[in-house]
């Protein structure tokens, strides 16, 4: 019987210890687990967007490059000059051209915006302008920074921060930043997310003789837009005027000067179209003048003609287009012939 008891209790021992290896294998594997997997919120990979993910310093995709060399090829352009305006002129297209083919997309954009300043036939600076135009779909419009940018930057969010005090800083509108950075709610912005910005101001350039206006930031051309102007007898005033504080207005209520009429923004025939930028006359020429600004119209067939009352008239959509870029107190424009 003795012989018996020991050995059940030993056998008893035996399988007690085989129990406590096994818990505490179970327990060290929990362990490892708990601590070196992903987590839930690592599994799934972060969505690519403003508020996760820091801006592309460099375009890296393969597509977006051939586009890019696609749209703003200059082959055409430096063939057709040849022979047509100087050399000096000639050779800064061919480095544009060069630039644009080892994906140097700023210093393609820089040595064009010297060569639209030289001497050169009209019709050929038109077609440089265009094709800077179409640069500037990609290192302005688009989320990108390019490598060299003097213009465009990235800023980390920091706690506190709201999108209108950073656009402050960078004197461009805060709806500016949330275009180009696909931001749908100015509230959306979290502390630690990176952002594109933009060292503004924009200015403008409105050539009455030709009803166009060349779009800048800083001294860099950006875009060419097609406007309407004052009638005979309300011609556009030529001279210096600034984007007027506390003057952009999305379809506000207007009362025509002549008939005393007051339209307001649900009137089928409301004339002011998508939105209102007040100017002021900041020379010796426009100081006086008051009422002058930029605008969209119920008619677009009036871009192109002399048919305001003074004013600077804008396709509806274009007209939001520059809203979003012009910033009161600094933003200027200048009327020429």
């Amino acid at each position: 019987m003795a012989m018996s008891s020991y050995g059940s209790y030993r056998s008893r021992r035996r399988k007690t210890a085989i129990y406590y290896t096994i818990a505490a294998v179970i327990v060290v594997i929990g362990a490892v687990l708990f601590f070196y997997s992903p987590s839930e919120d690592k599994a799934e990979p972060a969505q690519e967007s403003v508020e996760t993910q820091p801006l592309q310093i460099e375009a890296e995709d393969i597509a977006e490059k051939e586009q890019i060399k696609k749209a703003t090829d200059l082959r055409h352009i430096v063939a057709e000059a040849n022979g047509l305006t100087g050399s000096r002129v000639l050779a800064f297209l061919q480095d544009a051209q060069k630039s644009i083919d080892e994906d140097k997309i700023i210093a393609a954009r820089d040595t064009l915006n010297e060569a639209i300043n030289m001497g050169m036939d009209t019709a050929l600076r038109e077609q440089v302008k265009a094709q800077m135009a179409s640069l500037a779909d990609k290192w302005l419009f688009g989320r990108t920074v390019y490598f060299g940018d003097n213009l465009c930057s990235t800023y980390k969010v920091q706690p506190g921060d709201m999108l209108s005090n950073i656009a402050k800083k960078y004197k461009v509108p805060y709806q500016f930043l949330m275009r180009i950075n696909n931001i749908q709610s100015e509230k959306s912005l979290r502390a630690g997310q990176v952002i594109k910005t933009v060292n503004g101001p924009f200015y403008a350039i409105v050539y009455r003789s030709s009803f166009m206006m060349d779009l800048y930031l800083q001294n860099t051309y950006v875009k060419t837009y097609k406007v309407g102007l004052g009638k005979e007898g309300y011609e556009t005033p030529p001279g210096l005027w600034r984007a007027k504080v506390g003057g952009k207005l999305i379809k506000p209520t207007w009362t025509d000067p002549e008939t005393g009429k007051t339209y307001h923004a649900n009137d089928p025939d409301y004339p002011l179209g998508s939105g209102w930028i007040e100017l002021e006359g900041i020379d010796n020429r426009t100081r006086s003048i008051t009422g002058i600004a930029f605008h969209g119209t119920k008619d677009e067939s009036t871009i192109g003609t002399k048919s305001s009352r003074g004013c600077i008239r804008l396709y509806n959509g274009e007209l939001v287009e520059l809203y979003d870029m012009f910033e009161p107190g600094h933003s200027e424009l200048r009327v020429v012939d």
